[in-house]
């Protein structure tokens, strides 16, 4: 049997292998067409040769870190398997031919198309080192060219493969252009081996490919291997400009800096890359070829010694200059700033939502100005009513330069708004005014302060900024009171009072069904009922879906929906779909703390401790004030044997939030299994009387040698009717903590009959399944709910 018909045999039903594309040293290549979407899918099966050598659960598992890439000039990773012990991968088929088929047929593109093509693959690059991914093999065979659009493929293939490997074939993995990059553009760091490489290598092959787009061919091309090898670690390119005369004086500098041996010298992240090439493409900078030497002098090592030198401490000297007067990497750092909750000073705390609404926009709008970097929400709430601090104390606190303070006086039908920004290092007001409208003028208020804030920053920006957007595209409505509903909408469902806040929403929704945030804020509440309002997650998943889908169809840029419909589809066992939709929330908004923390739970459920504590971790990063994230993050490290650490998150979680019943459920589990027992006791007992707290109290009461407690929550429990989202799992607990399987196990099927989300509450791995795991009624039930067990 051929690869095709085995392949083929392998994915009958899911796909239908159509023919083959071709390959090189590392994989066949072929085209299918998925059968449930009728789409083209490629699949690339590893050669033989180089698949032998793989673990193909390792690499599957890196697979999936790397499918978590979701950008438009990446193309995504949809699955990865094996056929007859050969693993392969799929993505999405791009329309359109490879830059190495475009250089092959056609020679050098023109300089406009070349700076089009190296910016779109900057943004790919940019986007994945700030995800922790590195490409490790950039070529122009790995670049894709469709439409207008360069795309990047293969991201993550690289680490897989070298994770993944079981044996010593260093000399397979680096003729298939794997294991140390292929050698026309791999990296000195690279060549020679070196432990240490990271994003920077990226760089310096995205030198070599910018070389090979304005030159022809890439540095060294006329080297057999081993001596390209060895030009890369120790020989400097001929210059771009003497090769080809036009290239724009900018872009000659860019990728001479990039190629540099010392990857101190290159530029440091593609973002500085991007910001360079934004200049060369303008058509000034475009006419403006370098200068060029007719002359090339010799130098000798002790001249390139001296030279480097001398470079090294112009350069640390510029640097230093350059970030003394606000520049540096992320132009943000130049304008960093915090928009602290705007005071009620009306008296009537009925008005609070409307000055948290107040400040929560304007942060919106002034965070979507470009070289702005924006204080997250959440941090700057922690300073809530905290007029004792100094400006400076404050921009010290949250590590800003800017501070945006104000006020808000409502009631009847007037509105005073009064706000002010302020030098944080000096403490010196920059700007401040007041507005005295009617309510219905609410828009009008706060585009006029937008607009005085964005023109107070223009001078600390990096580039041009254009006026800030008003009407519908800033506030997503025109309508007041559809706004004013959404604002009280908003302000309850950050305080969790789920019910009240999804009427609010409903309620704008009712006067302009054309406002996709108030959708989405309905999606949000609505996926937050089974924890805050005892409803079943299975009665509210159509009108959850329904609300997401329409704010996208909306607004497609919104996060929020995304990530509603990733905790609908973990709620629902639906976990390929919540993975997908989860990942598009972070990638939409990768600061907001709650898509971030949201994508960790998922992967905590699929029992990927590492990576879920890594998201958050990130969550934490953005949010340090949340007791939720920091709890969270203390069971991560539990579960990932750092035991001593768990214990110091926990005790900041309860700093941070001490009546929270979720860091209680939580943290008596890091203490339980750190060996305190008393403690854990101690902290389960503050959790409420409703399930599921109350199971895991009596679990943790059991297990700890403290039976009647635990008997007496089992009698309770027994007599009343279950919460419809986790009474029987809440029972399955306390009879696992009694020692009771077989009523353990027969809580847990009425709990999955009845679609309780049991399975999203503990990883599959869970020491609190310990007891049951072997039994072959619990492996049906993970059967059931689509997880696996993973120990």
């Amino acid at each position: 049997m051929d690869l095709r018909e085995q392949l083929q045999t392998t994915l009958e039903g899911v796909y239908s292998v159509e023919r083959e594309l071709g390959g090189g040293g590392m994989s066949r290549v072929f085209l299918a067409t998925e059968t449930g979407l009728g789409r083209h899918v490629v699949i690339k099966v590893l050669s033989a040769e180089l698949g032998a050598d793989v673990s193909v659960e390792r690499f599957t598992r890196e697979i999936k870190l790397a499918a978590r890439l979701q950008h438009a000039n990446i193309v995504p990773l949809l699955s990865a398997g094996q056929t007859n012990g050969v693993p392969y991968y799929t993505m999405p088929y791009v329309e359109g031919q490879s830059l190495r088929e475009r250089l092959t047929r056609a020679g050098p593109p023109p300089v406009t198309e070349t700076v089009s093509i190296l910016r779109d693959v900057a943004r790919a690059l940019a986007y994945a080192h700030e995800h922790g991914v590195v490409h490790r093999d950039i070529k122009p065979d790995n670049v894709l060219l469709s439409g207008d659009a360069a795309v990047v493929t293969d991201f993550g293939i690289a680490k897989a493969l070298t994770a993944a490997r079981t044996g010593s074939t260093s000399s397979t993995l680096t003729q298939a252009g794997i294991g140390i990059g292929t050698p026309a553009y791999i990296a000195p760091e690279q060549a020679s081996g070196d432990p240490a490489v990271d994003h920077r290598a990226d760089i310096y092959a995205f030198g070599c490919m910018a070389y090979e787009l304005l030159t022809g061919q890439p540095p060294f091309h006329d080297r057999p291997p081993h001596k390209m090898l060895a030009a890369h670690l120790g020989e400097k390119p001929r210059p771009v400009a003497e090769v080809r005369s036009d290239t724009p004086a900018g872009l000659a500098a860019l990728v001479d800096r990039a190629l540099e041996k010392d990857p101190a010298l290159r530029p440091q992240n593609a973002r500085e890359i991007m910001q360079v090439l934004e200049t060369v493409h303008t058509p000034e900078a475009l006419a403006a070829p370098p200068p060029v030497s007719g002359r090339r002098r010799r130098i000798t090592t002790g001249a390139l010694v001296v030279a480097v030198a001398a470079v090294t401490v112009v350069a640390i000297a510029a640097v230093t200059i350059w970030r003394s007067r606000g520049g540096g990497p992320a132009a943000a750092d130049g304008a960093s700033l915090a928009v602290l909750p705007f005071a009620n000073v009306g008296g009537d705390s009925a008005q609070d939502y409307l000055a948290d609404g107040m400040s929560d926009e304007l942060a919106t709008a002034i965070g979507k100005l470009p070289g702005v970097r924006l204080a997250t929400r959440s941090v700057a709430y922690h300073y809530r009513g905290r007029r004792d601090l100094d400006v400076r104390e404050l921009g010290k606190a949250l590590g800003v330069k800017y501070v945006v303070q104000g006020s808000v006086r409502g009631g009847g039908s007037r509105l005073r708004v009064s706000a002010q920004m302020s030098d944080a290092s000096t403490g010196v007001e920059l700007w401040s005014d007041t507005y005295e409208r009617e309510s219905r003028d609410v828009f009008a208020v706060q585009d006029d302060i937008t607009r005085a804030i964005t023109e107070a920053l223009k001078p600390r920006l990096s580039r041009p900024v254009a006026a800030p957007a008003q009407g519908r595209l800033a506030h997503g409505t025109l309508d007041p009171e559809a706004y004013d509903l959404y604002l009280r909408g908003e302000y309850l469902l950050r305080r969790r009072v789920v019910r009240l806040a999804a009427e609010h929403f409903e309620r704008a929704i009712a006067r302009d069904s054309s406002f996709a945030r108030a959708h989405a804020g309905l999606s949000h509440a609505l996926e937050l009922y089974p924890y805050f309002a005892g409803v079943a997650a299975d009665s509210v998943f159509v009108r959850a879906t329904g609300s997401a889908r329409r704010a996208l169809a909306l607004d497609s840029t919104l996060a929020e929906p995304h990530m509603s419909l990733g905790m609908a589809y973990m709620h629902a066992w639906r976990w390929a779909e919540a993975r997908t939709e989860l990942v598009r929330a972070v990638a939409l908004d990768p600061n907001e703390p709650d898509a971030v923390f949201q994508y960790g739970r998922f992967l905590y459920y699929q029992d990927l401790v590492p990576e879920a504590l890594a998201e958050w971790e990130r969550a934490k990063a953005l949010d340090p004030y949340s007791g939720l994230f920091s709890v969270w993050v203390s069971r991560g490290l539990q579960n990932a044997g750092r035991a001593a650490e768990a214990l110091a998150e926990l005790r900041r979680a309860m700093e941070l939030d001490s009546l929270s019943v979720v860091v209680a459920q939580v943290g008596s589990q890091v203490y339980f299994y750190a060996g305190k027992h008393a403690e854990a006791v101690a902290v389960a007992d503050r959790m409420s009387q409703q399930p599921p707290w109350v199971g895991m109290k009596a679990y943790i009461h059991a297990k700890a040698g403290d039976r009647e407690p635990a008997v007496r929550i089992v009698r309770d429990l027994e007599r009343t009717k279950p919460m419809p989202w986790f009474g029987n799992s809440a029972l399955a607990y306390a009879y696992i903590g009694l020692g009771d399987t077989t009523r353990a196990l027969d809580a847990l099927e009425r709990a999955t009959d009845a679609r309780e989300i049991w399975p999203t509450y503990h990883r599959t791995g869970d020491a609190i399944y310990d007891p049951i795991r072997r039994s072959a009624r619990f492996q049906a039930l993970l059967r059931r709910v689509g997880l696996a067990d993973h120990r």
